[in-house]
């Protein structure tokens, strides 16, 4: 069955991050060999039951996650991670976990220009966010996220992976990230990383 189209679940831990998502996903970059849906949990915490109840209804060749580490400690990303982690009875959230650490926003910016955020706080990144995109006094409003996301495209889809490419992805790092590695694979015309990650779980 190695032709058979690849049905990827992606959940993500709020709107912004959903928003995002939606909008590469509509670019039509990603290769025809993968379905994409986009899952949002709402929040951090309520990542690990959708996760177990995607996986559960079978709906997908492969679920994995996007979302922020959250502050110093990294708690709560970590909670996220040994949650999955003890649902398969074994360490394996480090396939299927994607992040972006202090936040999702350390991402999108890359389109725009190399980014290094220091916090998640939408008011100390705001003038760096209304320098880069045009969007003033960002609160993650609707209308600030459509403003935001209308100015990514292929071209700067292209300069982000670029960007990201020179962040750590270890998670204690800030910034960090493996957001490339998933877009990587979903680029790939060989979708047999599919079933290697999915044979570990």
């Amino acid at each position: 069955m190695k032709g058979r189209i690849k049905r990827i679940t992606i959940i993500c831990e709020g709107y912004e991050e959903f928003d995002y998502l939606l909008r590469l996903l509509h670019l039509g970059l990603w290769n025809e060999k993968y379905t994409v849906r986009i899952k949002n949990a709402k929040s951090l915490t309520n990542i690990p039951p959708v996760y177990q109840s995607e996986f559960q209804n079978d709906n997908a060749d492969l679920v994995v996650v996007f979302c922020d580490t959250e502050l110093y400690p990294y708690e709560q990303f970590k909670a996220v991670c040994d949650k999955i982690d003890r649902f398969h009875d074994k360490r394996v959230s480090k396939y299927v976990v994607y992040f972006s650490n202090p936040c999702t926003m350390q991402v999108q910016l890359s389109h725009f220009a190399p980014v290094s955020l220091e916090t998640n706080s939408k008011h100390r990144n705001s003038p760096v966010i209304r320098e880069l995109t045009g969007v003033d006094n960002y609160r993650a409003r609707d209308e600030q996220r459509r403003l935001i996301n209308k100015q990514i495209d292929e071209r700067n889809y292209y300069i982000m992976k670029e960007n990201l490419e020179h962040l750590s992805r270890d998670y204690r790092v800030k910034p960090s990230t493996n957001f490339i590695t998933l877009l990587n694979y979903l680029e790939n015309p060989d979708s047999s990383w599919v079933g290697r990650i999915s044979r570990k779980l």
